[in-house]
């Protein structure tokens, strides 16, 4: 399926223009969009060099930490995220609308929720699936945590499972490295990398070549670089096929956002897999 192949890798000098947070906020959420839009498995959020270590760190854990809270069902956002200064502004992000963010609190036997783990005792462990009751699973689950689960018995209480579906969109997964471009990829270990860079091949001019590849491979990394210069670091591997592409050829702007080329790239590569 598309969302188990499709990864994207980003600086973490993406919101380092700006020292605003609701811009910061502003950006990222326009992201988190574009990944759930484009059904993307995985982001993957890696240490370009480009600003000192510290704040290189602490823009990765910004980014990782919205974009996780968009992941996040409304239902559970107040339990999985305590109050801080720094997210004062996600009021302004819009909803992703996906599967995993139910709008009805209505249960069925077989639906599948996403729960925050609230309690546990020797039977068990009692979720948060959005209902008016915590629900029940019948293991020991670590407290705390978003898990997702599916609904297995409706009675006098609900019982659930951990589990999730594989046959529709269920989010994405959010790795912050702290590390270079090329050991972030060693964490996927993908068999196909799509560079994009205004110095790369048109996709005009390869877009057959990249169409095979593209539905040939079984994972796939698409690397974005950040506002300050393109992806100059060497990530030729063995362990990978690796292509430059200009996925926005002719551009009528003298540079092009990482939020835009990221909506570009992945509509295309959405064009060629459907």
């Amino acid at each position: 399926m598309y969302e188990d192949k499709v990864s994207v890798f980003l600086p973490s000098s993406f919101i380092s223009e700006t020292k605003d947070y609701k811009l910061k906020t502003s950006k990222i959420g326009i992201l988190g969009r574009a990944l759930a839009v484009f059904r993307v498995s995985d982001v993957v959020i890696y240490n370009d060099g480009s600003v000192n270590d510290e704040f290189a760190q602490k823009d990765a854990d910004f980014i990782s930490e919205i974009l996780s809270y968009m992941n996040t069902p409304q239902y559970l956002r107040k339990r999985a995220f305590p109050i801080k200064g720094e997210l004062k502004h996600v009021g302004i992000l819009p909803p992703l609308r996906t599967p995993h963010h139910p709008t009805s609190e209505e249960l069925n036997v077989g639906d599948y929720r996403q729960g925050f783990t609230v309690k546990r005792n020797k039977k068990g462990t009692f979720i948060d699936i959005g209902t008016d009751d915590l629900v029940f699973c019948k293991e020991q689950l670590t407290v705390n945590k978003v898990f997702s689960f599916k609904v297995s018995k409706i009675a006098k209480e609900v019982i659930v499972t951990p589990d999730e579906p594989d046959d529709i969109y269920w989010g994405y997964n959010v790795i912050s490295t702290n590390k270079n471009l090329k050991n972030s990829l060693k964490v996927l270990n993908p068999d196909f990398v799509i560079l994009t860079t205004k110095y790369g091949k048109s996709i005009n001019s390869i877009f057959d070549e990249l169409y095979n590849k593209v539905n040939n491979s079984k994972s796939i990394a698409i690397l974005f670089g950040g506002p300050y210069s393109s992806i100059n670091e060497d990530i030729a591997s063995s362990n990978w096929d690796l292509c430059k592409v200009n996925t926005i050829p002719s551009q009528g702007t003298e540079t092009v956002r990482t939020e835009e080329a990221v909506i570009a790239t992945l509509s295309m590569i959405n064009l060629m897999l459907d």
